[in-house]
């Protein structure tokens, strides 16, 4: 459906660019956040799953980059961990973030 789009890349570009996200996202973290986006289908409030290994292979980052990555896009909000068992792959859930509560 070509309204579905829009939609999505308008609110893309309001957590980005209207929400100031794009100026703290540091480094890599981009990338990360990208590739978790497209996983989800680019829909906010979703959970995601995605193995460390996928998230290297989509983002052709190091295994501490993505890791490093993921940090700071939790740290920010971007990105909200749902499993933490030591061992288990990290389910991660997507919000649509605040704009008057940027770290």
């Amino acid at each position: 459906m070509p309204v579905a789009m829009p939609i999505q890349t308008d609110w893309l570009k309001s957590v980005l660019i209207d929400r100031g996200y794009l100026a703290r996202i540091k480094g890599e973290g981009i990338k990360v956040y990208l590739a978790m986006l497209d996983a989800c289908g680019g829909i906010p409030d979703q959970s995601v799953t995605m193995s460390l290994s996928q998230l290297m292979a989509k983002t052709r980052l190091s295994c501490p980059t993505v890791i490093d990555s993921l940090a700071r896009l939790e740290t920010l909000g971007l990105v909200v961990s749902t499993t933490h068992e030591r061992g288990k792959v990290k389910t991660y859930y997507v919000p649509d973030p605040p704009s008057d509560e940027i770290a």
